[in-house]
């Protein structure tokens, strides 16, 4: 029994560090073949993915503090930055009657321009692979950064960052992977954050262990 906690604890560690490597799966097998207590298996679940989850703040607020880092963000946010539009030339078109000045009478103008011909129209830049690809990157950054800002504003509040790390933990949604990167550039405390993640993936897990019970009583 101590061997099958240690298993679900490190297992449920690993996943916090590897999203494409999901916890339920080994739960549900665990309740089937151990029949062991789905709140036991939710606790034990919720510690180590907690644990992996807190150390993985602590490590992205160092990050967040580092010099070179900052350095190196500055950097490439002004090289995907967007370019300016080039200014386009306006032709002051002269009232009936008058020619404007620098351009000769009708009777003398060129053959084909006259005071009513319209300016020749503005050729844009060709587009190449780059220029798009730059536009599309600096887009994608300039939607992300957004919303980024404004989840942060939210998580901020306390009493809007606790109800938000709670329904990510236990749902899903939004991913704890997200939050966590977007809590470590908010004032909420580490303890805080351990505390409420704790609480939603130990209702998750016993959630997801208790189903081959419920399965076998409706079965």
């Amino acid at each position: 029994m101590i061997e099958a906690g240690i298993a679900t604890f490190l297992m449920a560690f690993a996943s916090a560090f590897i999203p494409a490597v999901p916890v339920e799966p080994y739960l549900i097998g665990a309740a089937t073949v151990t029949g062991q207590s789905a709140l036991l298996l939710g606790v034990t679940a919720g510690a180590g993915q907690t644990t992996g989850k807190a150390l993985m703040l602590l490590g992205l607020r160092g990050t967040l503090r580092s010099t070179r880092l900052r350095r190196w963000l500055e950097r490439h946010t002004a090289r995907f930055a967007p370019e300016p539009k080039p200014a386009v030339e306006t032709v002051a078109v002269a009232p009936s009657g008058t020619a404007p000045s620098g351009v000769a009478p009708s009777g003398t103008a060129s053959r084909g321009t006259g005071l009513g011909a319209a300016a020749p129209a503005a050729v844009p830049p060709r587009a190449t692979v780059r220029t798009i690809l730059r536009r599309s990157v600096a887009a994608v950054v300039a939607v992300t950064r957004r919303w980024n800002n404004r989840l942060i504003t939210l998580l901020n509040r306390p009493f809007v960052a606790v109800p938000v790390v709670l329904l990510s933990a236990a749902v899903g949604l939004p991913p704890l992977l997200l939050v966590v990167f977007c809590i470590s550039s908010t004032r909420m405390s580490v303890g805080m954050f351990a505390v409420t993640c704790f609480v939603g993936r130990t209702i998750r897990f016993a959630a997801v262990s208790v189903l081959p019970e419920l399965a076998h009583l409706l079965g």
